[in-house]
């Protein structure tokens, strides 16, 4: 037998499936929301703010992301001690996996001391803010959002385990510029809310930016443009609170891939901390 379909009906079905999805994420936010948790206090701590994760997701429309928090409020409600996510189960590119690996090392150690058992909901919030911060950095464009998040799990495990908070930010990083364009590649846009929560938390007495492009093209274009990357990255930190930014424009020179033909790896501008 022979189907019929025609474009009404499937802009009906997707319309309903859409729909279906909406209401099973609300319903399982709810249902989450409804447990009374049972175990330590830890592990209803992490209930009580994952469920607010969930919420907070649904509100702004990710519903995937609400019935992942939702899901895992629920675990946590029937006392069970869950783990933070695995780096691995994001997909998040370089440096940005680095930096979230050493930090869900240090949040594990963290986790099992005795300071952690005196401080449940310090804890809780700790592997938290943690999972959010890692969920933002993989969408990688809401950059105060990621800020936040990030920020939260510093405070969190400055208060359960100084001694386990990260060094110092490093003193030099490079991000990359898109063709043609004062704009940062998606990775290096990740990036740079990284550098500007730097900036804010360390307060550098002077950041220099060095800013350069790849050899293709005319040189005193070159030139200029490297101005206008070098000055797009000096505006962003001044934003974030940076005093003294000093902009070295070098353009089309020490390439980091010696050729002509357009490169990204040349097109680049090094951020360094003093």
């Amino acid at each position: 037998m022979n189907s019929i379909c025609n474009v009404s009906t499937l802009a009906a079905c997707a319309i309903g499936v859409l729909f279906l999805g909406a209401c099973s994420s609300t319903r399982d936010v709810s249902e989450a929301a409804a447990i009374q948790p049972t175990g330590s206090s830890f592990t209803q701590n992490l209930h009580k703010d994952y469920v607010a994760l969930a919420e907070s997701e649904l509100e702004q429309g990710d519903r995937g992301s609400a019935r992942h928090y939702a899901t895992k409020a629920k675990e946590a409600a029937t006392g069970t001690s869950i783990a933070p996510d695995e780096v691995k189960s994001r997909r998040i590119g370089a440096p940005e996996d680095k930096t979230l690996t050493e930090a869900r090392g240090r949040l594990v150690s963290a986790l099992g001391s005795a300071e952690a058992t005196k401080k449940p909901e310090t804890a809780a919030k700790a592997q938290t803010m943690f999972d959010c911060w890692m969920e933002q950095q993989e969408e990688g464009w809401q950059y105060d959002d990621i800020a936040a998040c990030r920020n939260g799990f510093d405070t969190a495990m400055a208060a359960l385990a100084p001694e386990k908070m990260a060094a110092k930010a490093p003193e030099q990083q490079v991000v990359h510029f898109k063709f043609d364009s004062t704009e940062l590649t998606p990775q290096s846009q990740s990036q740079m809310a990284g550098i500007v929560r730097d900036v804010k938390l360390e307060k550098p007495q002077t950041v220099q930016v060095i800013s350069y492009t790849d050899l293709s093209g005319d040189k005193s274009y070159n030139a200029k443009l490297a101005e206008m990357r070098g000055k797009s990255i000096e505006d962003t930190l001044k934003d974030a609170g940076a005093e003294v930014v000093r902009v070295d424009a070098r353009g089309p020179v020490e390439p980091v891939v010696d050729t002509s033909k357009p490169n990204q790896e040349n097109r680049r501008a090094v951020i360094i901390f003093n």
